[in-house]
């Protein structure tokens, strides 16, 4: 089986803020045709997790925050360093952000079941409750529920989800003049003014605990949301 080409060092290449989201969509397409590959980027298997979960949203953001500059260079550095990646900002008018701090909005276990689900059996709910029985080694089964879920009870959800992103950001060290990107799923907010009214007040709660960032901004991952807010460390 040839070596699959997506390495650290393809990550952490560093590309204007022009071209970083079209050059990590490409990975995703380039890791897609080989052998396995769609199932590693659904799955978030290796340096896959990396590109879907980092590099992608960093991309996005790319095109909101830092204008599609050709005078902004963002690079992944991979580890367990406290930032995700460095930020060059040659403008007239820089930003002075350095480094970008990535998180995502998601379920956790739920979410990787949901990937899980849609792989094996070519379509998932986005909103229905998971149910998972055995593990790998046992044989695993997973089951989506179908239900309708009201609007209440997905305003709830992303609430609860964007919060507990931001959550796991309090406390922590990280160097001046870094930028908390959480990336969420945004089929549901993007057009809705209840559910964009719903993000930003989560958004405008949390400010206050997050004053060792530069900016905290929500992305999201498939229409477009785009929120930030400045917070206390910003130059």
């Amino acid at each position: 089986m040839p070596t699959p080409f997506l390495t650290n060092d393809v990550l952490e290449e560093s590309h204007t803020a022009k071209d970083y989201l079209w050059w990590a969509k490409g990975l995703v397409e380039r890791v897609k045709s080989e052998p396995g590959g769609l199932e590693r980027i659904r799955l978030r298997v290796g340096p896959a997790k990396e590109l879907m979960n980092e590099a992608i949203p960093i991309g996005l953001l790319a095109s909101k925050y830092f204008g599609e500059s050709d005078d902004v260079r963002i690079g992944l550095k991979i580890g367990s360093q406290n930032f995700d990646a460095r930020v060059s900002d040659g403008r007239k008018r820089p930003s002075t952000v350095s480094y970008i701090e990535v998180t995502m909005a998601h379920e956790g276990e739920d979410e990787y079941l949901r990937m899980w689900h849609l792989h094996e059996k070519g379509e998932v709910s986005g909103l229905g409750g998971v149910t998972k029985r055995g593990t790998k080694k046992t044989g695993l089964a997973v089951e989506i529920a179908g239900e309708m879920v009201s609007q209440t009870e997905v305003l709830r959800r992303e609430r609860d989800l964007l919060s507990k992103a931001m959550n796991r950001k309090l406390g922590k060290a990280y160097p001046p003049n870094t930028l908390l990107l959480v990336a969420f799923d945004d089929i549901m907010a993007f057009d809705r003014k209840d559910n964009a009214e719903n993000l930003e007040a989560v958004l405008v709660d949390y400010v206050p605990s997050l004053k060792t960032f530069h900016t905290v901004a929500v992305v999201g991952l498939h229409q477009g949301f785009f929120i930030c807010r400045r917070t206390g460390d910003a130059i």
